[in-house]
């Protein structure tokens, strides 16, 4: 009888523990199952089905990276194809959870810092009365994601040479027409582009530090003196940012002959310094 009433209470507590919300064996299974469905309305284009799958995947097994990563991907194809600022910041949150749940996972971290960059370059174009907060933010989740200890060189190369460029566009969209002209800039103008080439090199030169044989970097490197030749109305200055240039240029031309094959970013030609 005692062998009876032991087996009952066995199979009571069993049945509490599947009955009981948050079940491990039973809500893994359940949440898998939905996970599953979800990659396949994602595969398929049905993003909005799909987000309601990762989110109940989510509900039942907060804990799980892959649910945290495939929600967020699901809320990012959505802000794509919707452009809505709300979206894209609900997006945004999504990946900040996934920083947050999951410290020890370097690589999930990694991921959502890349795609949380993405999402607040598109705001800034977006919503162009907050786009200088946007590209703010964004450039500090970049620099988030190059000081990880996890970083590879090549990751911290590209954020600092992706934020060199940055600078160095911004700088050339404001004295372009003199530029291109082989001008001086007008010293009003010199004044806005100087702190840009000044960034331009200090990023550039990182990316440099970390990966030496950064071609590229280089190419940007060269572009950015002959911006401070062209913003610098002393003789002597302009010769010693145009001999910078031009080692630039060398090293780059150098580095490209080795990695032949190799692909690398056009940028606008630079004018012929006289």
């Amino acid at each position: 009888m005692k062998r009876i009433q032991k087996l009952a209470v066995i199979l009571a507590l069993t049945a509490l523990a599947v009955a009981t919300p948050g079940c491990g064996l039973v809500n893994s299974l359940r949440a898998k199952d939905s996970l599953n469905d979800g990659v396949r309305a994602f595969n398929q284009g049905k993003f909005d089905v799909a987000q309601k799958k990762f989110e109940f995947a989510l509900e039942l097994r907060p804990d799980n990276t892959n649910a945290q990563l495939f929600y967020a991907r699901a809320l990012s194809a959505r802000f794509d194809q919707g452009q809505e600022e709300n979206l894209g910041l609900k997006t945004i949150a999504a990946y900040d959870n996934i920083v947050k749940q999951n410290p020890n996972s370097p690589e999930a971290i990694d991921q959502a810092l890349a795609f949380k960059a993405k999402v607040y370059e598109d705001l800034a174009s977006l919503v162009p009365e907050k786009s200088a907060e946007y590209d703010q933010t964004r450039r500090e989740t970049l620099l988030k994601r190059a000081d990880l200890p996890s970083a590879t060189a090549q990751t911290k190369a590209d954020v600092h040479y992706t934020l060199g460029v940055e600078y160095w566009k911004k700088a050339y969209a404001l004295d372009a027409s003199w530029v291109t002209h082989n001008q001086s800039v007008p010293p009003e103008v010199a004044e806005k582009v100087k702190p840009l080439a000044q960034k331009a090199h200090e990023h550039l030169q990182q990316a440099l530090a970390v990966k030496p044989d950064y071609a590229n970097a280089y190419y940007y490197e060269k572009l950015s003196y002959l911006q401070d030749m062209y913003c610098d109305p002393n003789t002597a200055k302009k010769k010693e940012f145009l001999a910078k240039a031009t080692q630039a240029q060398e090293k780059y031309g150098e580095l490209q002959k080795q990695q032949q094959g190799a692909p690398h970013e056009e940028a606008p030609p630079p004018p012929v310094a006289k």
